[in-house]
């Protein structure tokens, strides 16, 4: 890239003007590489603090990729979590990512891997909507809204 260097402009403009074009050359992270579908999160009455967040994530890129946090403003925290066997009795653990494989799709689902979200700002209602950034090992975001859902409605999916 040549870099001209115009009178008034100065150093400091010029340096401005590549760090601008380095950032947009890679605002294209791996958030544009991973498409999110169903997202949906766990209806819960008023006096319950925690649910939590489903949905498909399809890695479209021929490498690897790993989701490593949530947040939303409908909880104070938000943690990815896994459901293990141990003993002859499920257990759900916190994980520091969700490793998504090239090419594939990975479910979190009830019973296996999911989003938890804890105290809860509101109570969450069926058909309200629930915006959660999600934040890959690359630091791009992608920012999703996930419809709420009551249980029964969960077990037709």
């Amino acid at each position: 890239m040549k870099l001209i260097v115009r009178r008034g402009f100065g150093l400091a403009g010029a340096l401005v003007l590549c760090l601008a074009l380095a950032t947009r050359a890679g605002a294209d992270g791996v958030a544009d590489k991973v498409t999110v579908n169903d997202p949906y999160v766990r209806a819960v009455p008023p006096v319950v603090k925690t649910s939590a967040a489903f949905m498909q994530l399809r890695n479209s890129d021929v490498v690897e990729h790993f989701l490593v946090s949530a947040s939303t403003p409908a909880a104070a925290a938000v943690e990815l979590h896994m459901h293990t066997m141990d003993d002859g009795v499920m257990r759900m653990r916190r994980i520091a990512h969700v490793h998504l494989p090239p090419g594939e799709t990975v479910s979190l689902q009830p019973g296996g891997l999911h989003i938890m979200l804890f105290d809860l700002s509101a109570a969450l209602k069926p058909g309200d909507q629930v915006p959660i950034t999600l934040t890959f090992a690359d630091g791009s975001n992608k920012e999703i809204s996930a419809q709420v859902r009551s249980v029964k409605s969960m077990m037709k999916h």
